[in-house]
């Protein structure tokens, strides 16, 4: 409980810095017609935080915590192709702008575990709503032991500095299929 109360604590006063109401001019960046310049601005070195979360697997809800260990995606433009990576992943993540309707987290469902911060929670710290940010959707693949896992983040672009999302993993591991959903959360130096 402690490690969640910090985390949304570091994220919050990371959005409410005074540099945010300078930073945060991505709120109305969220059409087509600036992806060029979102996709550039994504371009560097990431830390990602992997907060709590939970899995359903054959009708069981397996919440698990937070991973404190922090660790590096890199974010690159190859040619017209804006992908992610991470040294364990197996094949690079393909990011893309979303062009799906408004995303909500499963909060409703008492027996969920709640996110550390909800999408609305966010939308009242940044001071825009989520259709009015970049909303970025990245899609990969992993086979672990000859069973094959898509994973789907989907983020949005807060400020130079910070992606928050959903990263969503589905398979089907011996005849049953698993959904796993935890909240992500990147940050990196404005100086890259």
């Amino acid at each position: 409980m402690n490690w969640a109360l910090t985390t949304m604590s570091l994220f919050v006063m990371a959005c409410a810095t005074s540099s945010m109401a300078n930073e945060s001019s991505y709120c109305g960046k969220s059409g087509a017609e600036t992806w060029d310049e979102i996709a550039e601005s994504l371009v560097g070195h990431w830390t990602i935080t992997h907060q709590s979360g939970y899995a359903l697997a054959g009708g069981m809800v397996i919440p698990f915590p937070g991973d404190p260990e922090l660790e590096v995606l890199t974010i690159a433009q190859i040619g017209d192709v804006l992908e992610a990576s991470h040294p364990e992943m197996q094949a690079p993540m393909v990011l893309r702008l979303a062009d799906e309707p408004r995303w909500a987290m499963e909060t409703d469902d008492p027996s969920l575990p709640k996110p550390t911060l909800t999408l609305s929670d966010l939308e009242l710290v940044v001071g825009c709503e989520q259709m009015e940010l970049p909303r970025i959707i990245g899609t990969t693949t992993a086979v672990v032991d000859g069973i094959k896992m898509d994973f789907v983040n989907r983020l949005i672009l807060i400020n130079p500095r910070t992606l928050y999302g959903v990263m969503e993993m589905n398979t089907v591991a011996r005849g049953t299929p698993v959904r796993a959903v935890r909240t992500v959360s990147l940050t990196r130096d404005v100086a890259q």
